[in-house]
């Protein structure tokens, strides 16, 4: 018991040391100083299970089991304030865990879902220097009223809510002084990120978690790109029936601050819990707007999570961040429908042909033509067949492993498949909407709505005959659009 003692003096020690030396509220951004900040998360840690050890010594079964979900639940509180507290690609790991799968101990799934939109904020006055630097301009100045309080704090950026001069509400999505410095810390301390994944979730192979996080965070630094994606998709959807894109505000808009029109909405957390008629429309817009995007205008907003929708009265879902998005080549598009139309009418010659063509195999792979199919039927279950499919958490687990760790006759497949640069987008669909259409319990013919997408068949639901009826006072029944980085152009 001494030896217990002494250690968690010393342990307790180091960490306040560490409290000290890098304060919550101030962005510890160096490489140093966000391993600093993790050895003190991994002392506290290592001190609770100290101390749930020495509890559990005189206590009875039932006792040692309060004590260790007691532990349990404490530390995934831990672990989502210091996630928290650290924002950049800390934050990031901590809001892709709590939805992209369930082998994650409930207990932190709960306490990181609270990073996708309410994370602890920074103190305003640093946000203030950033924003005035950046406008050239007091706040007073800029805005009729700005907010000190925050909307929303986000992994790289916070989000107060103001009023133009104009008299218009807005956000202003306000970068996190020392953000990209943090981000490359992080990214040099890949390692470290790893071995956290690891204690904390050993079940879950951390690898393409952390090189998805790697390929993904450092395109939502630039706020100026960003715009330019939300004006272009915004006016790609403008009076749409169900779906919305706030307007962005070019005047209140730089490289580090981004003013968008104020939307009001439920967060992720109240939409989920509505009934099963409300959770069945929020799941067939996101499904909508998610493929038809893609499908209908080759572009995709590869950051589907939690955090990025809010769930208006009128039924309408308010779509935000587009810092990460993927614009199809046409090219690939073209052959990427005649791989999935392939699939859906059974042409297995033609399927293999298509995956030669996008890069997915070689000529000479020899690879078995029905093994290759039937492998792409997992990702394809859901809108394969014409009948009404649900969305599970076992389908997602099921093809988020199919992904990263094929088994049986598949296995195989994950030394012998390539992974064309185009695609590397696409697994973000498995990776962030399966699982929420798995925790929508999303039901549906999604076989008819992706022939309307894809083929063009006839609506088949009342969303369907909305979006339809919007697309003809678009002039897009016969020629679609497409965005490009260039901004909104028609193909034919």
């Amino acid at each position: 018991m001494i030896l217990v003692e002494i250690t968690l003096v010393l342990t307790l020690l180091v960490w306040v040391v560490l409290a000290l030396a890098f304060p919550s509220q101030r962005l510890a951004a160096g490489r140093a100083a966000r391993l600093w900040r993790v050895s003190g998360l991994g002392a506290r840690l290592w001190t609770s299970w100290l101390g749930a050890r020495a509890r559990r010594l005189f206590a009875g079964k039932k006792r040692r089991r309060r004590i260790d979900d007691a532990q349990r639940r404490k530390n995934a509180e831990r672990v989502a304030e210091t996630m928290g507290q650290m924002k950049g690609a800390f934050m990031k790991l901590g809001q892709m865990m709590s939805f992209v799968t369930d082998d994650i101990p409930e207990e932190y799934r709960d306490a990181l879902a609270r990073l996708q939109a309410s994370a602890p904020p920074m103190d305003f006055p640093l946000l203030r220097d950033v924003a005035e630097r950046e406008l050239g301009m007091p706040l007073e100045r800029a805005f009729a009223r700005f907010d000190a309080e925050p909307l929303a704090a986000a992994s790289i950026g916070q989000v107060p809510r103001a009023r133009l001069s104009s008299g218009e509400e807005v956000v202003v999505k306000i970068q996190y002084p020392g953000v990209a410095e943090a981000i490359r810390g992080d990214m040099a301390n890949a390692a470290v990120l790893y071995r956290m994944m690891m204690m904390m979730y050993p079940g879950v192979e951390p690898g393409p978690i952390i090189d998805e996080l790697r390929s993904r965070i450092g395109d939502e630094l630039d706020y100026a790109a960003e715009a330019k994606n939300q004006r272009a998709f915004a006016e790609l959807y403008q009076g749409h029936p169900f779906i919305r894109v706030p307007k962005v505000f070019d005047s209140h808009s730089t490289s580090r601050v981004l003013t968008s029109e104020y939307v009001r909405g439920r967060r992720w957390n109240e939409a989920i819990a509505d009934d099963d008629r409300a959770r069945q429309h929020h799941a067939e817009v996101l499904y909508r707007f998610i493929f038809g995007s893609i499908t209908r205008f080759g572009v995709f907003n590869g950051d589907p999570h939690p955090g990025n929708y809010l769930f208006a009265d009128d039924g309408k879902v308010v779509f935000l961040d587009f810092g990460c998005v993927k614009y199809f080549p046409a090219a690939m598009r073209r052959d990427w429908l005649a791989m999935i139309s392939a699939h859906l009418s059974g042409d297995r010659d033609r399927f293999v042909a298509q995956l030669q063509a996008l890069g997915f195999i070689r000529a000479q792979d020899g690879l078995d033509r029905d093994t290759l199919y039937d492998y792409f039927q997992y990702f394809y279950e859901p809108f394969h067949d014409d009948r009404e499919y649900t969305y599970t958490r076992e389908y997602n687990a099921k093809s988020f492993g199919m992904i990263f760790k094929p088994t049986g006759q598949f296995a195989p497949l994950s030394r012998r498949l390539n992974m064309p640069p185009d695609f590397v987008f696409v697994n973000r669909i498995q990776w962030g909407v399966v699982s929420l259409l798995a925790q929508l319990g999303a039901r549906n013919n999604w076989h008819r709505i992706h022939r309307e997408l894809v083929f063009g068949d006839p609506p088949s639901t009342e969303l369907g005959r909305a979006d339809f009826e919007w697309r003809l006072t678009r002039g897009l029944t016969g020629s679609e659009l497409a965005l490009t980085p260039e901004g909104v152009r028609g193909v034919a």
